[in-house]
C-alpha cells in the first residue's frame, strides 16, 4: 500500500515539471514572436514614413505644368471640345487639396464665329479625400472668366456638349470674380452682355451672384441689372434657375422675381412688374397687336411654357384707368392667338384711343411716346379731327385674338357710363365687336361691328341700337324747370371701306333713324330756335316754363359718307321745328338749318332759322343772317313809311300745327329698313295720339 501511494506521489512530481518546463518554453516563444513584430512593425513604419516624406516632396517638387497637356486632353474627352491651359498648373495637397489652372480655355462648338467659349484667368479647385477619388471638386473659384452662350439660326445651343451623353464634369459651390457672360440668339435678335460677381455666402445662407449688364433683344437697346441664387445653379441649364432682375428699355420698365431656365430664357415663371409710356412698344416681345396706350403700371404673376405666356392676376393702370383681369399667348398656333379678360372699374374713353388711331390720354400728356406725340402735332396741323392713321393689316392678318372687357364706370367726354361689356375676336383677318354694350344717361347702346382685314382694303359693318337714353343726362340745358326732358332711341346700319377710321367714315353707307315720345323741355330753348324775342324776354323775366314735347323723330341716310336727314322733325307744345341739310364725313363739314315755327302768337320774332356749319373741329351755331336781317330791314322801312306797321315783319301769329307723330315714327322705321312703307301722307295735321308712344318704342327698339 505504501509502496503504491509512492509510485502516486512520482508521478505527480514528474508532471508538475514537465507542467513547468512547458509553461517556460511557450513564453520564451511569445517573446520570440513580439520580437519578431516589432522589428516589422518598425520596419514597415520606417518605409511608410519614407514614403509619405518621398510623396510630399514629389509633390513639393513635381514639374505638375508636364500635365497641363494630358489634363486638358482628358477634360476635351469629357466635353468633346477643344481644352487648352495656357498657364500653370499648381497643387497644394492636404486633407483638403487644392489645385489651381492658369489660362484655361474650352473651344466653342464648330458652326460659332467665336472662340473660345469660355476662358479663365484662373481656375482654383478644391477636393475633399472622397471628391479627389471621383474627380469632382467641393468648390470651384472662378477669375475673370469669359463665356460665350449663343444658339445658332436652326436653334442648336453650343452649351450642350458631346461625348454620348458623358456631359460636362460635376461641381459643388462655383464662385466668380469679375466674369462676363455674352448671349446671342439669332431668333430673338439678341445680343447681351453682363458682368457677373458672386457675394460672399453669409452663415446658412448660399452665396449670390449679382449681375448688370446691357445689350440688344429683338433689335432694342436695354439695360439689365439683378442678382441669382448662384453660379453653381446655373449649370444645371435645364432646370429652374432662382433669380430677380430690373431691366430699362428706354422709359420701359420691367422687373421680374422668380425662376428661369437657363437653357431656354423664355422659359420663365414669377412675379412681374411692368411700366413705360405705352404697351405697343413690348412688340415684338410681347407677340401681341397691341395698340398705342397712354403710360401704363401694371403687376401680375407670369408664366411661360410650351410657347403660351400667362399673364395673371393683374392690377394696376393705364393713363387713368384702372385695369384688372389675365391676358395670355398661345405662339403654338399657325397665327399666335392672345386671349383676355380684363376689367376695369373706372375707365376714361381717352385711354382707349390707340384702337382707333388717336394718340390716347390727353393731349397735353408729355408722356407720350415720339410716335404719338408725332401725330398729335400732325393732328395740331390740321382741319380734321377724325383718325387717319392707317390699320397695321399685317398685324390684324397674322394674329388671332379673343378679348373680353368690363367697365363698371366709364366716361365719355361728359357723358358718364356705365357697365360698359364689349367682347372682341379677332379670326384669320376678320374683327368682330360682338357686342360693345354699354349704359348711358340711365339707358343703354349696343354696337355690333365687323371688320374684314383679309380683303386688300378692309370693309365693315356696323349696327348700333340705342335703348331709352334720357335725354336731359346728355343735353342739361334742353330740360324743362321740372328737370325732364324725355327719352331717346333708335337703330342704324353701315356698310365701308378703307383702311383707316377716317377712310371708313367717309365712304360709309347707311341708314339711321332716332326718336323721343313724350317728354318736356325748356320754353326758353325752343322759343330761341325761332328767334322769338318777346317770348324770351319774358321768359328771361318771368322765369322759364315747360313745353311738353309730343314727339322727335329723325331719320336719315348715308351715301359715300354724307348723311342727309330725310326726316328731322321735333313737335312740341312751344314749337314746331324742322331740319335739313347735311353731315359730310369726307370733308368733315356740317350743313344743318333747323326751322322753328311757333305755336303761340308773337309780336317780335325774327323766325330763324338756325345754321349749323363750320368742320366737325370748329362748329359754328348761329341764326341765319340773311332772312333775320331781311325782316329787320322790311320792319324799318314800314317804320319810315307808316311807323303803326314797322312791327309788321316781325310778328308771328303762331299757327303751327301739330305733327302727325304716329305717322312720323312709321316714315322713321321705313328710313331705317325696319318696316314695310304705310299708305298715308306724311303731311302736318292735328294727330290723334294715340298708339304714339308705342310707335316710337317699337321704331327705337326699346320694348
Amino acid at each position: 500500500m505504501a509502496d503504491d501511494i509512492r509510485s502516486l506521489e512520482n508521478l505527480r512530481d514528474r508532471g508538475l515539471a514537465r507542467t513547468s518546463a512547458g509553461g517556460h518554453r511557450r513564453r520564451l516563444r511569445f517573446a520570440v514572436i513580439v520580437l519578431i513584430q516589432g522589428h516589422h512593425a518598425a520596419r514597415y513604419g520606417a518605409i511608410a514614413t519614407a514614403v509619405v516624406v518621398a510623396f510630399v516632396i514629389l509633390v513639393a517638387f513635381f514639374p505638375w505644368n508636364a500635365l497641363r497637356g494630358p489634363l486638358a486632353s482628358y477634360l476635351g474627352h469629357r466635353l468633346q471640345r477643344t481644352v487648352a491651359i495656357d498657364g500653370d498648373l499648381r497643387v497644394h495637397p492636404g486633407l483638403t487639396t487644392r489645385i489651381e489652372i492658369d489660362g484655361l480655355s474650352i473651344g466653342n462648338a464648330a458652326w460659332s464665329d467665336i472662340q473660345p467659349m469660355a476662358h479663365a484667368q484662373r481656375m482654383a479647385l478644391t477636393f475633399g479625400l472622397l471628391s479627389l477619388l471621383h474627380v469632382t471638386p467641393d468648390t470651384v473659384a472662378l477669375s475673370e472668366p469669359h463665356v460665350v452662350l449663343e444658339k445658332n439660326p436652326a436653334g442648336d445651343a453650343n452649351w450642350h456638349f458631346g461625348g454620348g451623353g458623358a456631359g460636362a464634369p460635376g461641381f459643388g459651390t462655383i464662385t466668380v470674380d469679375h466674369g462676363t457672360v455674352r448671349y446671342r440668339d439669332p431668333a430673338l435678335r439678341a445680343d447681351i452682355t453682363i458682368v457677373l460677381q458672386s457675394t460672399a455666402p453669409a452663415p446658412n445662407v448660399p452665396s449670390a451672384l449679382r449681375f448688370d449688364g446691357n445689350g440688344t433683344l429683338r433689335g432694342d437697346r436695354f439695360t439689365i441689372t439683378g442678382q441669382g441664387r448662384g453660379f453653381s445653379e446655373l449649370r444645371r441649364v435645364d432646370e429652374p434657375y432662382q433669380l430677380n432682375l430690373d431691366l430699362h428699355a428706354g422709359a420701359t420698365e420691367i422687373a421680374f422675381d422668380g425662376t428661369i431656365v437657363p437653357a431656354a430664357p423664355q422659359n420663365l415663371r414669377g412675379g412681374l412688374r411692368l411700366r413705360g409710356p405705352d404697351l405697343s412698344q413690348l412688340y415684338p416681345i410681347v407677340p401681341s397687336p397691341l395698340p398705342w396706350t397712354p403710360p401704363y403700371n401694371l403687376a401680375g404673376d407670369l408664366a411661360h411654357g410650351n410657347q403660351r405666356w400667362e399673364f395673371q392676376r393683374i392690377n394696376g393702370t393705364v393713363g387713368k384707368s384702372d385695369l384688372a383681369g389675365e391676358f395670355r399667348i398661345d405662339l403654338s398656333q399657325k397665327r399666335p392667338l392672345t386671349t383676355a379678360d380684363l376689367s376695369s372699374r373706372k375707365l376714361d374713353y381717352k385711354d382707349l384711343g390707340g384702337f382707333v388711331g388717336l394718340p390716347p390720354g390727353e393731349p397735353a400728356d408729355k408722356a407720350k411716346t415720339p410716335e404719338q406725340r408725332a401725330e398729335l402735332r400732325k393732328r395740331e396741323a390740321t382741319t380734321r379731327v377724325l383718325p387717319d392713321k392707317p390699320f397695321d393689316l399685317v398685324k390684324l392678318r397674322d394674329h388671332d385674338v379673343d378679348l373680353k372687357f368690363r367697365a363698371t364706370s366709364a366716361r365719355w367726354g361728359r357723358f358718364p357710363l356705365d357697365n360698359l361689356i364689349g367682347h372682341l375676336t379677332l379670326n384669320d383677318g376678320v374683327l368682330h365687336f360682338e357686342p360693345l354694350d354699354f349704359g348711358i344717361a340711365d339707358g343703354h347702346v349696343v354696337t355690333h361691328i365687323t371688320v374684314d382685314a383679309s380683303k386688300p382694303e378692309p370693309v365693315a359693318r356696323a349696327k348700333i341700337e340705342i335703348r331709352r337714353v334720357e335725354l336731359k343726362r346728355i343735353f342739361p340745358t334742353l330740360a324743362s324747370p321740372q328737370g325732364s326732358a324725355g327719352r331717346v332711341g333708335g337703330r342704324a346700319r353701315f356698310d365701308t371701306a378703307g383702311n383707316s377710321v377716317a377712310a371708313m367714315l367717309a365712304s360709309a353707307d347707311g341708314e339711321a333713324a332716332v326718336a323721343m315720345a313724350g317728354g318736356e323741355a325748356s320754353t326758353l330753348r325752343l322759343v330761341l330756335t325761332n328767334l322769338d324775342l318777346a317770348r324770351a324776354a319774358a321768359l328771361l323775366i318771368g322765369g322759364d316754363q315747360t313745353a311738353q314735347v309730343h314727339c322727335a323723330v329723325a331719320a336719315m341716310h348715308a351715301t359715300r359718307g354724307i348723311i342727309v336727314p330725310d326726316l328731322m322733325v321735333i313737335d312740341t307744345s312751344a314749337e314746331l321745328i324742322k331740319g335739313q341739310g347735311s353731315i359730310d364725313f369726307r370733308d368733315e363739314k356740317y350743313d344743318l338749318q333747323l326751322n322753328a315755327d311757333s305755336k303761340k302768337p308773337s309780336i317780335l320774332a325774327l323766325r330763324g332759322p338756325i345754321r349749323i356749319t363750320g368742320t366737325f373741329k370748329t362748329p359754328v351755331v348761329r341764326p341765319a343772317v340773311g332772312q333775320a336781317v331781311a325782316r329787320v330791314g322790311a320792319a324799318v322801312g314800314l317804320g319810315v313809311l307808316a311807323p303803326p306797321l314797322a312791327l309788321l315783319p316781325l310778328i308771328d301769329v303762331g299757327d303751327a300745327p301739330n305733327a302727325d307723330c304716329r305717322a312720323l315714327y312709321q316714315d322713321a322705321r321705313i328710313a331705317s329698313g325696319t318696316k314695310k312703307p304705310l299708305s298715308h301722307s306724311p303731311a302736318e295735321h292735328s294727330s290723334d295720339r294715340k298708339g304714339t308712344k308705342r310707335s316710337a318704342e317699337q321704331m327705337a327698339g326699346s320694348r
